[in-house]
């Protein structure tokens, strides 16, 4: 392949690997779950077949503006020994009906189609990339599903 060829053929790779990419970090990011979060207690990473992946328990962290964040280290089920994520969900203290949820893990099987679950409640899908990550961010409307 000539030198003129290649530098096309490498841009569209990079250009495609980068589409790629941002699909992957977009999915589940549409409308988020109804639900309130506030004293969210459980997370996990479910696979395809609904099994746990990954999960954790919510702490508390204090924060300096007025912000209410609770943070979950999640570890392996067994399935993937290696896996690893952190779930974060943050309430604005003056408005409350604002809540963001995040979930970010690594070391997965690329391809793996994934369920993040807080308090029984499902709240976005991804798939994992080619890379082994995974990540979703998405605001959460007001409502019931999920309240404590």
């Amino acid at each position: 392949m000539k030198t003129r060829q290649l530098i096309p053929a490498v841009g569209l790779a990079a250009t495609m690997a980068g589409a790629v990419y941002m699909v992957v970090q977009l999915n589940g990011q549409g409308a988020g779950p109804a639900g309130n979060f506030t004293n969210a207690a459980h997370a996990e990473v479910r696979g395809p077949q609904g099994q746990v992946l990954l999960s954790g328990q919510f702490q508390l962290k204090d924060e300096q503006d007025d912000d209410i964040e609770r943070k979950a280290v999640l570890t392996p089920s067994g399935v993937d020994a290696d896996a690893a994520g952190e779930a974060e969900v943050e309430v604005d203290k003056n408005t409350p009906a604002s809540q963001e949820v995040e979930f970010s893990v690594r070391n997965m099987t690329p391809g793996t189609a994934l369920t993040f679950v807080i308090d029984g409640v499902e709240v976005a899908t991804a798939t994992v990339d080619g890379r082994g990550r995974a990540e979703v961010e998405l605001d959460v409307r007001p409502g019931t599903a999920g309240s404590r």
